[in-house]
């Protein structure tokens, strides 16, 4: 095996947390969000001749998404997670011990985290397994911060520092026989792209207008028509509830008239395109099927806007092995919570999936080996949101900005929780302040992961 072309340990790790409120609740299929804590790590890493850098990453810990069916109640769930981080903080210098590029010790501790779920749960006296979901939330932000310090010890991009002569290794390594010969700066561009497309999230119980809209006392809109006349926004990502295909499909189409009522009067131009996320409400693909049915006949405009559905059914893509592929030849499907590792985006496939709708807090390195597997494999992949907090939101778009989503990029924080953001949107306003329905990436760049 080829050994590093700058390998790198890691001599330190910390962990703090932050709560914020949220403006306006973000309804899931799991739970209603009005809280968020935000985790913030530190890694810094040494390299053989004694130099040392320091890098950042967040998260939100969001146990309502990644911890849904649970008898623990929501502030439980959240001190295991935070357990979970601070487990991961004191182990990582002795995990990550000996010197190796950080994708390489990104992914062996992607492996390793989930085995501490039974050491945090008898810490806390919890009998409850921590899902492997919430276990990769934990670890993503002391990915990021790995990744983010190996840029700036070298003092440069942390995507330059993907390049084959510092990460000699083909493909192969982690994807078999598909990346035989292959590297990962094939697909991890060096020049980015200067503007991604911006997605409103709209729930079953946002207010579409202004004149049905609260007033939550902070200058931003509470409606979808108040965004749209202040950011532009054309792309948007439609919560459901998955329950009814019948009745969503005439509350998506409902929404898509009016969205499209709502730029005329403001003289905007250009194709509108949406996204349908039931957070894994559908029972079954027929429900799915029955949606997609009922949305044609309803409204072939709106269901040609339709751009793709999001993990409509359950996340254990194995539980019933249901096969999406009658779903993917009308509309893309992609999974989110079903895809925890490279071994479940090859089931998802397997099982008719199109590809998947990649989380940075799943994890930086495995994110990057997603957007490798399907380049190589011809399938589209989405970058979709957790809310990403300030410098995580600035990582998410930086890697949109590199590859090629087939959505722009997912940042909602604004939208949500602004106050966690405040600095970042005055370093990088084109990107935290959304107009003509973009974000604006041109202002990331230097060191590290760009923030």
């Amino acid at each position: 095996m080829p050994q590093s072309g700058y390998p790198v340990r890691v001599i330190d790790a910390a962990i703090t947390f932050e709560d914020y409120p949220m403006r306006s609740p973000l309804v899931l299929t799991g739970g209603t969000i009005t809280e968020a804590t935000e985790a913030r790590a530190t890694v810094t890493v040494e390299d053989e001749r004694g130099g040392t850098a320091t890098g950042r990453g967040t998260v939100f810990l969001s146990a309502i998404w990644a911890w849904p069916k649970s008898e623990l109640g929501f502030l439980t769930r959240v001190d295991a997670m935070q357990q979970m981080c601070i487990e991961i903080a004191d182990r990582m210098p002795v995990w990550c011990a000996e010197p190796r590029h950080p994708l390489e010790h990104g992914m062996d501790l992607h492996e390793r985290v989930d085995g501490l779920a039974i050491p945090v749960g008898l810490r806390l006296f919890i009998t409850e397994r921590i899902p492997t979901l919430a276990a990769l939330v934990c670890w993503s932000p002391f990915d990021q911060a790995l990744h983010d310090a190996y840029g700036r010890l070298l003092g440069i991009s942390s995507y330059d520092a993907l390049s084959r002569e510092l990460l000699p290794d083909d493909l192969s390594r982690w994807l078999g026989e598909v990346g035989e010969g292959r590297y990962l700066d094939e697909f991890i561009h060096r020049r980015e792209r200067e503007m991604l497309d911006a997605w409103l999230v709209v729930g079953t119980n946002d207010a579409l207008r202004e004149g049905d809209a609260p007033d939550l006392g902070d200058g931003l809109p509470a409606s979808v028509e108040g965004w749209i006349a202040r950011s532009g926004y054309r792309c948007f990502k439609l919560k459901t509830k998955g329950a009814d295909g019948q009745a969503e499909a005439q509350w998506v189409a409902r929404v898509y008239r009016e969205i499209v009522a709502i730029r005329e009067q403001l003289g905007l131009e250009g194709p509108i395109r949406y996204e349908v996320d039931a957070n894994e409400g559908c029972e079954g693909p027929w429900v799915v099927t029955e949606f997609l049915d009922a949305l044609e006949a309803l409204d072939a405009e709106a269901y040609a806007a339709l751009h793709y559905l999001e993990q409509p059914t359950e996340r254990d893509l194995g539980a019933n092995r249901w096969d999406m592929a009658p779903i993917a030849r009308r509309k893309p499907v992609l999974a989110d919570e079903g895809i925890t590792s490279l071994d479940e985006l090859r089931l998802a496939t397997e099982l008719g999936w199109t590809g998947p709708a990649l989380k940075t807090c799943k994890g930086h390195s495995l994110a990057l080996l997603e957007i490798a597997w399907c380049e190589l494999t011809g399938r589209p992949y989405a970058l979709q949101d957790l809310t990403n907090p300030n410098i995580g939101a600035v990582h998410a778009a930086g890697l949109a900005a590199h590859c090629a989503t087939c959505n722009g990029v997912e940042l909602n924080v604004m939208q949500f929780i602004p106050a966690s953001s405040q600095e970042e949107a005055e370093r990088f306003p084109g990107l935290f302040e959304v107009r003509d329905g973009v974000h604006r990436v041109g202002e990331l760049g230097g060191v590290g992961l760009g923030y």
